[in-house]
């Protein structure tokens, strides 16, 4: 269900310097048409073949993009974080969504109504290079992905899909809050592939698990290494 905006909306609004840089009249008019939803694991945000009527930007969580093949296989497009938006590309193109995003975790989310986006787009020349970045960064991430997803071994693809949600800006070890199944969701591989994967990072020393917490910890740093070398670095256990 959506709520009107709260504190946590109003924080996570002026936390972006496109919108502190918008004169008072946007500034207003983005804050006054946010509204707040919540999701729980599973739940839809939106639907392939619907119409696209708001940009999400993420508070907390995980949210994957995904399509499901006519077999009932499904292929995950891309997982968006905390602190990262959604949608812009099907509003830019005024199509419907062509998949599907769903929440993976309990997932807090900031909801910019289609008008308001339009709005800012044709007014604010910082909120469209904000754009072109985010948008730019995620087309890498798809080159990433289909680059992974046809030539790298399953390994190499479970990392590059832990890296995918954690945290870019910190190199430290960090707690993720993602299953083994929804990893293989990510990955497009078994969760069976994913334990063995999995079962071989902790050995090297760069995750460490936490099966009744349904937590991992990922070694970011030595984990990005592991996945420039292609798994050639020397790493020792433990």
């Amino acid at each position: 269900m959506s709520a009107p905006p709260s504190d946590d909306i109003t924080r996570f609004l002026e936390s972006w310097t496109w919108y502190r840089q918008l004169p008072a009249n946007l500034r207003a008019l983005t804050l006054s048409t946010a509204s707040e939803q919540r999701a729980e694991p599973g739940d839809y945000v939106a639907r392939e073949g619907t119409p696209c009527t708001h940009w999400y930007g993420l508070l907390q969580g995980y949210l994957q993009m995904y399509v499901v093949g006519s077999d009932g296989s499904e292929t995950t497009l891309y997982c968006l974080r905390t602190g990262e938006w959604g949608g812009d590309g099907s509003l830019l193109k005024k199509e419907l969504w062509r998949y599907d995003l769903r929440a993976l975790t309990t997932a807090q989310i900031c909801r910019i109504p289609a008008p308001t986006f339009q709005a800012l787009r044709n007014a604010s020349l910082p909120f469209n290079h904000f754009l072109s970045e985010i948008m730019n960064a995620r087309m890498g991430a798809f080159v990433s992905m289909l680059v992974a997803s046809r030539l790298l071994k399953p390994e190499l693809r479970v990392a590059r899909g832990l890296l995918m949600v954690a945290n870019e800006r910190d190199d430290g070890l960090q707690a993720l809050a993602v299953s083994q199944h929804e990893l293989a969701l990510i990955c497009g591989l078994s969760r069976q592939r994913v334990n063995v994967a999995l079962g071989e990072f902790k050995r090297l020393g760069l995750v460490g698990i936490e099966p009744n917490k349904g937590m991992l910890f990922v070694d970011v740093q030595r984990l990005r290494v592991y996945v420039t070398t292609e798994g050639q670095a020397g790493f020792e256990s433990g």
